[in-house]
């Protein structure tokens, strides 16, 4: 009955959104019917948005709205980006070890083994995912299924384009007639020269990936220390200074007058300590998507630096913040 009503509830949300989870679900070996696990996500995360929103809301005077957009979206994307994240890890394990994989299976097939023996024979424990995909693989072929039929089934569980490229070529050289041990054998050389020119790359663009790392983590959150601080001291001192009538001075200068004095619109420091956080937050961000797209050529790479410069930058900022207070908290 629960399973139910989760899938009537996942059937109102875009069938694309239902398809991207399916997706995600189908690479990490998920046997849950989509429909019924994004209803979950969906009606789960509004009861907890609208609970977050409703103490912000009580506690804190915020807006409700915003507030449980931010946290239902957050809930909802945070959810689906661990999904992806864990078939990004699965798919990346599995090119590692596939060059192995595909010389054991070239060996044994070398040896006087039938494809699907090979398989078999060849799927071992250290190889992870690939294992299963490997027997799943040889089950099909000895029910009968054509081998490159078969094979093809592996891109649909393992999340990785090189593992997709290398079971496409592998079924176009069958197709073609070519000798599967042989085709195996370089299949493997081909990948492993392809990962020592990426870390050759990857060893060339370090020092940036540190310079970007260094201006994020300790250069933004140092700078805006010192600026909000100053931006206090210039607000408490001007505070202290009496209005100066502006009657003899120009249309120009006495609004800039006013502006010094206290006399027109300002500018409060909450909100400059606010607009501070926030850049520094977003500054965080972009810089661990940056060096996520150097080291792994995609934005997601970089969510694993996200908490890493987050916490350094914010923790440094406070840091700054509290020992200018200390040694010049006199001239607040």
């Amino acid at each position: 009955m629960i399973p139910q009503f989760y899938s009537s509830i996942g059937r109102l949300v875009p069938r694309r959104v239902v398809h991207r989870f399916k997706k995600e679900l189908e690479y990490l070996n998920i046997e849950i019917p989509e429909s019924s696990f994004v209803g979950f996500l969906f009606l789960y995360g509004f009861f907890l948005s609208a609970g977050l929103a409703a103490n912000m809301f009580f506690f804190l005077k915020i807006n409700p709205f915003p507030a449980f957009v931010f946290f239902y979206t957050l809930f909802v994307g945070g959810a689906y980006m661990w999904l992806n994240l864990a078939a990004d890890s699965k798919g990346k394990y599995v090119e590692k070890i596939l060059p192995d994989a595909l010389q054991l299976v070239a060996s044994n097939v070398k040896a006087g083994l039938t494809t699907e023996r090979a398989l078999l024979v060849s799927a071992r424990e250290e190889f992870g995912p690939l294992e299963v995909e490997l027997r799943r693989a040889a089950g099909k072929i000895i029910g009968g299924i054509p081998i490159a039929e078969a094979l093809a089934g592996i891109p649909k569980k393992i999340k990785s384009r090189l593992v997709e490229s290398t079971i496409w070529l592998i079924a176009e050289g069958i197709q073609r007639g070519g000798e599967i041990g042989d085709l195996l054998i370089e299949l493997a050389d081909d990948i492993r020269e392809q990962d020592s020119v990426k870390q050759e790359i990857s060893a060339n663009i370090s020092m940036y990936v540190l310079l970007i790392f260094f201006a994020s983590a300790f250069g933004a959150p140092v700078l805006f220390g010192v600026s909000t601080f100053i931006v206090q001291i210039l607000t408490t001192q001007a505070q202290s200074i009496p209005a100066v009538p502006a009657v003899s001075v120009g249309g120009g200068a006495s609004s800039l007058v006013r502006g010094f004095t206290g006399g027109g619109e300002k500018i409060s420091f909450d909100f400059v300590l606010l607009f501070s956080m926030v850049s520094l937050f977003a500054t965080s961000v972009f810089a661990a998507m940056t060096i996520g797209v150097i080291n792994t050529g995609s934005e997601k790479g970089g969510t694993k630096y996200m908490p890493i410069i987050l916490l350094i930058a914010f923790s440094l900022f406070f840091i700054v913040r509290a020992a200018l207070e200390s040694f010049f908290g006199n001239l607040i």
